[in-house]
């Protein structure tokens, strides 16, 4: 009886085990369903390539094939977006459903895309100068550090090079080339209407577009600042809704791509006989330092280092996370983004990290008053890259550039020469690295505060109010092998650790105000008329603090000399205050357009700079621009089917630039010792600019012509 009672019992628990894995297997394969359907477009077509994703899953998609046909599984209670390029995106919950068909329709949005131009907006279609613009979905589509990668390589006309190999290096970009013969080209940088000296700080999880501004008609408004350019980043702002609350992650890694082929010890022995031999028929060049020729066979036992592989072969890493807060209601909207990235770069000792803050805050009390409140902080740390600096006194401390060619063993019996190309023959590229170490920390917090009062129908006064606070620590190593601490220190500190710490402050202050009124309601719809009339002011301080320590302990490595700067010698301590940067300005603006088919611009600016004398202060800065849009004359009217837009541009305008440094009026001396004359310590006194009382405006004049056309429903565009 007992026997039986286990064995009913044996047989009940593998009866409710087999339930169980039933209901299990059951459970698991209705979590997904088989959902197929095809992508037509209005006329019935099919659309090949249409992406189809699973909203909560957007790694899981799929793509239409030849036939606009799709298979993708998802969950019971999916919701799948459907889009193209061109074509309007659609959202679909297929709950209870197995097939679906999907209709895109046209979108023609392209054309009545809103456009920041400057000190307003304009619908891409009305704008009659050159303008290029790229869109959050483009910048976020491929995961980058900074807001510069973001647009490289997608802006006709944008130039965008990295002017050195270190971590988070500032890259030069350039518009159309730039304007200027001798001064900066950088263009002017505009956040949020604020200008700013670089958008490299700025995450590309908080921009919403990013216009450029190309042609004199275009940048005109910004007289002085705009000879070069104007980039105009617009962050994202809060939006009416519930709380919409995300989170993002991602981590990547890198490693150098291709690395050339180098000597063995063996082939680099060699080689270096048949030149000594081919250089003067010496063997004793080559034997002081190789040993004999007949004993080369040695040089095949031995391992060599390849120098790419340890200087810049690790396995990098990038680790980017942010989160994004958004919502508001009909008078409140608000909009909160964190993001963090930590980068840990291919080459040794080098790498950097930073955290971005940002709040939007937008308050309309009544329906003629609107508030705006901006807040962004930006925090980098940057480790490395003083070997790659390309701002040194000597190349010989930029060296890093000759890892390549360093021997693949230790030679010895090498001597310093005292030539500056031979310097990198005597320590290895990890030296160069650890002896030209770099630690830099920029923040920059960034407040803009706004008030709109609409004062009749169409008429519109904004006063805005910002404030923009910059501090950078740049500490500059240089170990006992750098061609810097064996020239520059007085002699009986050469050939020791030094050190230079520079602190750079900047702060900014802006007020711009502006009154636009709207002639629309006043004429007939025929015609349309808008006027801009404006004033700003821009106070710029900055003070900057150098402070170079030599002869430290022959021991002391980069964190021992910030640790203990006592120990070494104060060799200069240099405080600069600049003059203050001023710019009173008055600006104006007319657009017209009659019918939207012929279009015309006007812009004005005058600028005032404290940077030139009484007689040469002010600039004045014109430009005109016309639009026909041919596609809307009465003989285009057959080509409607397929050409959605034509319009040719024809523009002329004038720019400055006072993109120079203050203080250029005036003659100043900076006092410094060497010892570069007969190894003896002297001193001088060297003008640190060349004073010029006539300096004057830098103007650029450009003329510039273009087509714009767009067809297939805006899936084809492009500028000539």
């Amino acid at each position: 009886m007992q026997r039986m009672s286990n064995q009913m019992k044996k047989n009940v628990c593998i009866e409710l085990l087999f339930l169980l894995l039933t209901t299990i297997s059951f459970g698991i394969s209705a979590q997904t369903v088989t959902l197929t359907g095809s992508v037509r477009d209005k006329t019935g077509e099919s659309v090949i390539g249409a992406t189809v994703l699973d909203k909560a899953n957007i790694k899981n998609g799929t793509i239409t094939d030849f036939d606009g046909n799709f298979t993708l599984n998802v969950s019971p209670n999916a919701t799948v977006i459907v889009s193209y390029v061109g074509m309007k995106t659609q959202e679909i919950n297929v709950a209870g459903k197995s097939n679906l068909r999907v209709t895109l329709e046209d979108d023609v949005t392209a054309l009545e895309e809103v456009v920041v131009i400057g000190y307003g907006t304009a619908k891409r279609k009305d704008i009659t100068g050159s303008v290029a613009s790229i869109n959050a979905d483009a910048i976020i589509a491929i995961p980058v550090a900074s807001a510069v990668e973001a647009i490289s390589g997608k802006l006709a006309g944008v130039q965008i090079t990295t002017t050195e190999g270190s971590p988070d290096a500032e890259v030069k970009i350039r518009v159309r080339g730039g304007g200027s013969v001798t001064g900066d080209n950088t263009p002017l940088f505009i956040v949020d209407g604020f200008p700013v000296n670089s958008i490299s700080d700025i995450s590309p999880n908080d921009i919403e577009s990013i216009d450029v501004l190309k042609d004199a008609s275009s940048t005109a408004i910004y007289g002085s600042r705009g000879a070069n350019g104007v980039i105009i980043v617009t962050t994202k702002s809060g939006k009416e809704g519930k709380v919409s609350v995300n989170y993002n992650a991602y981590i990547s890694y890198k490693k150098i791509a291709k690395t050339l082929d180098v000597l063995s010890p063996y082939d680099y022995a060699k080689w270096q006989y048949e030149r000594a031999m081919l250089a003067d028929n010496k063997p004793d060049k080559y034997t002081e330092y190789f040993g004999n020729y007949q004993d080369m066979d040695i040089y095949q036992e031995i391992a060599g280092n390849d120098w790419q592989e340890q200087t810049f072969g690790r396995v990098g890493f990038t680790f980017n996370h942010s989160l994004s807060i958004n919502g508001g209601g009909d008078q409140t909207k608000y909009a909160f983004n964190y993001s963090h990235i930590n980068d840990k770069a291919i080459m040794q000792m080098s790498g950097f990290k930073r955290d971005n803050l940002s709040l939007k805050l937008n308050n309309k009390p009544n329906k003629r008053v609107i508030l705006d409140f901006s807040l962004r902080y930006s925090d980098t740390e940057i480790e490395g890259g003083g070997a790659n600096e390309q701002n040194e006194n000597s190349s010989a401390d930029s060296r890093l550039r000759h890892a390549m060619i360093y021997p693949p063993f230790p030679v010895g019996n090498l001597t310093d020469s005292g030539e500056t190309d031979d310097s990198f023959n005597l320590y290895n590229p990890l030296v160069s690295l650890s002896d030209n170490d770099r630690f830099q920390r920029r923040r920059t917090v960034n407040m803009n505060g706004s008030f709109s009062w609409e004062i009749i129908n169409s008429m519109l006064l904004k006063t805005e109010i910002g404030l923009d606070d910059y501090r950078n620590v740049d500490n500059r190593f240089y170990g006992t092998t750098t061609y810097y601490v064996r020239n520059t220190p007085s002699a009986e500190n050469q050939k020791l650790p030094a050190i230079v710490f520079d602190k750079v402050s900047r702060e900014s202050i802006r007020n711009t105000n502006t009154l636009n009124y709207d002639f629309r309601k006043l004429l007939s719809e025929h015609h349309h008329l808008d006027l801009l009339a404006g004033q700003e002011f821009i106070i710029i301080k900055q003070e900057a603090h150098t402070t170079t320590v030599h002869g430290f302990p022959k021991s002391f490595s980069f964190a021992d000399v910030t640790k203990f700067s006592a120990q070494g010698k104060a060799n200069s301590i240099e405080n600069y205050l600049s003059p203050d940067n001023k710019l009173f300005s008055f600006f104006g603006r007319v657009n017209y357009d009659y019918q939207s088919k012929y279009l015309l611009s006007a812009t004005f600016r005058a600028d005032g700079s404290s940077k030139f004398s009484e007689g040469n202060k002010w600039g004045y800065f014109p430009s005109a621009a016309l639009a026909w849009r041919v596609s809307s004359e009465s003989f285009m009217e057959n080509t409607k089917s397929w050409l959605d837009d034509m319009k040719l541009r024809l523009s002329y305008g004038t720019a400055g630039n006072n993109n120079i440094p203050s203080g250029q009026m005036v003659q100043t001396f900076d006092v410094k010792t060497t010892t570069w004359v007969n190894g003896f310590t002297s001193y001088w006194a060297g003008s640190k600019t060349m004073a010029n009382p006539d300096l004057k405006w830098e103007t650029t004049v450009t003329r510039n012509i273009g087509l714009d056309i767009t067809t297939l429903g805006g899936r084809l565009s492009g500028t000539l």
